[in-house]
């Protein structure tokens, strides 16, 4: 997609504001690469291009969190997880791992949802631990959150941050989010795999079996549009 921008470059209009959502041939690339890891057909409307994986979780964070809303993750954890719920108005509740394997504890996790859970982000491959987590363990947190979901009323979102999926030189199984759980979002990026740091090419991609998709890639929308105008405390 970038070479075809370059390519039209001195076209009228070529440099300028893209789509909201992004390039529809971009979300269409994405959603190819995405329905093949998720092992679920995902379609372009359900994909939008974000400023890096950090862009995709604010932009989620603030189109998903109200004040006081709870956002838990296993620990450790990325440490800029608590700024991106604190962000708006957001808590993070971290839950400790397992050791020394640093697999989920799920009776632990589903022990410390509360009414005000709104989130569930794992990371895996893992930052800081390299965990890859089990499609076990993920089957175990997805029924722990559909029962606490029907049991508050509203969905709580599972989101799988995937920027290290690419280091699996072993070639482990790393478990589809998608087949599990329909209130799941991917968010992922190309800074690490593609030395593109400062390109910050990221990407949200919703469950398509979620009956709230749409409404929530409208909110997802909206909120990449207006990322850096953050309410004050």
């Amino acid at each position: 997609a970038i070479l075809a921008i370059g390519r039209r470059a001195n076209k009228p209009f070529a440099i300028g504001y893209m789509p909201n959502a992004g390039y529809p041939e971009t979300r269409a690339a994405l959603a190819r690469k995405v329905s093949q890891e998720q092992q679920v057909e995902t379609p372009a409307a359900n994909v939008v291009v974000t400023c890096g994986a950090a862009g995709g979780l604010n932009a989620f964070s603030r189109a998903v969190l109200e004040p006081g809303d709870e956002v838990m993750c296993p620990s450790p954890y990325f440490v800029e997880y608590g700024f991106y719920a604190g962000n708006f108005g957001g808590r993070l509740v971290p839950v400790p791992t397992k050791l020394p394997s640093f697999s989920l504890d799920v009776p632990a996790m589903e022990k410390a949802i509360t009414s005000k859970t709104r989130v569930v982000i794992v990371n895996s491959p893992n930052n800081p631990t390299g965990q890859i987590y089990s499609a076990t363990e993920l089957k175990a947190l997805a029924a722990a959150l559909k029962r606490h979901s029907k049991k508050n009323g509203r969905p709580i979102y599972l989101v799988s941050d995937e920027p290290y999926r690419f280091l699996n030189f072993d070639r482990a199984e790393i478990p589809s989010v998608f087949a599990r759980y329909d209130a799941s979002v991917v968010i992922g990026s190309f800074s690490k795999s593609l030395s593109l740091a400062g390109e910050r090419i990221g990407y949200i991609a919703v469950c398509p079996t979620f009956k709230g998709a749409a409404e929530l890639i409208g909110g997802v929308t909206l909120t990449n549009r207006i990322l850096g105008f953050v309410n004050a405390p």
